[in-house]
């Protein structure tokens, strides 16, 4: 055996099990964080567009990641970690949202939550971490896939955000 055959096998020995290994969205898991969080964007648009919603904003520069009616949504986007849990990395409260809609991408299928924004600063969404020790800025947010609902419930919840907003 050679040096290299030998360093794989110690690492195969040594290495978690790959929950993405044949995966039909591996290629996510590829990308960087910028890209993630566009194509998490990008697949809420036109997931919900292709549920009839007029789905507006969106873009880098846009105060508000999407629109829908009057709601304002603040995306963020995870994969599924080995732990079995995703972690929403950047979630800020100091941007302008009515909700924060989590898009958790798995090894074979999708998942979301999504909370008002007041709710998410009250602790109640889950735990907010600093990102960074001494900042008061960007947090994070680690959720199990047990907390989190298939993604075929997003059109409905998404029309139940609207019916609250209008009665406001």
């Amino acid at each position: 055996m050679n040096a290299v055959d030998l360093l794989v096998t110690i690492i195969q020995e040594h290495a978690p099990e790959d929950i993405w290994r044949d995966s039909p969205l591996a290629g996510y898991r590829m990308l960087g964080n910028t890209n993630r969080g566009a194509i998490g964007e990008e697949f809420i648009r036109r997931y919900l567009t292709l549920n009839d919603f007029t789905v507006g904003n969106g873009g880098r520069v846009s105060a508000t990641d999407l629109r829908i009616g009057n709601v304002r949504f603040e995306v963020k986007t995870a994969s599924l970690g080995a732990n079995g849990t995703f972690q929403f990395n950047h979630v800020r409260m100091d941007r302008d949202y009515d909700y924060l809609l989590c898009l958790g991408i798995c090894p074979n299928e999708v998942v979301f939550e999504m909370w008002r924004k007041g709710v998410v600063a009250e602790n109640r969404a889950g735990r907010l971490v600093r990102m960074a020790e001494g900042q008061a800025v960007t947090y994070k947010l680690t959720k199990r896939l047990d907390d989190m609902e298939s993604i075929a419930q997003l059109p409905d919840r998404i029309r139940q955000a609207i019916d609250e907003q209008q009665e406001n």
